[in-house]
């Protein structure tokens, strides 16, 4: 079921992305990562695939997607000269800020619509609230001592 929601949810994600902002989830993704604060003046290829749940190939033709839109760019990466990584441009930071509202909005009614599913609704509940929409259902986390 965890696998079906989150199809469900990217999937309305990166549509509700790519209407509003004109990019696509993945690269919003790779933004966010970017933008983070731990990633320091710029993140190395192979560390933004694995934030981001990418091949490292992917993740590569993505950022040069980015760069062609001068929303990322590429740079030596920090400590070793000869491989690569990206950093955001302020472009890119200005993208990421104003796609963000749009991100979270459509997240949140793509779980509020799984919980209209029998079969995604109580994972769709705990991902939003952290509680179980069975109610008096313990998680597995919480198990019995």
């Amino acid at each position: 079921m965890a696998v079906r929601l989150l199809g469900r949810v990217e999937k309305q994600l990166d549509a509700t992305l790519q209407r509003r902002h004109g990019l696509p989830l993945s690269e919003y993704r790779a933004l966010c990562a970017l933008s983070r604060p731990d990633s320091g003046p710029a993140l190395r290829m192979g560390e933004l695939a694995d934030r981001i749940g990418l091949q490292d190939s992917t993740v590569t033709r993505l950022i040069g997607r980015l760069e062609a839109q001068g929303l990322a760019e590429r740079a030596a990466a920090p400590g070793d000269g000869r491989a690569v990584a990206a950093r955001i441009t302020a472009a890119g930071r200005q993208w990421y800020a104003e796609a963000t509202p749009t991100y979270r909005a459509a997240l949140g009614a793509a779980l509020e619509a799984s919980m209209a599913n029998i079969y995604l609704a109580d994972l769709a509940a705990w991902v939003r609230t952290g509680e179980s929409a069975v109610g008096g259902t313990p998680h597995a986390s919480e198990g019995s001592s």
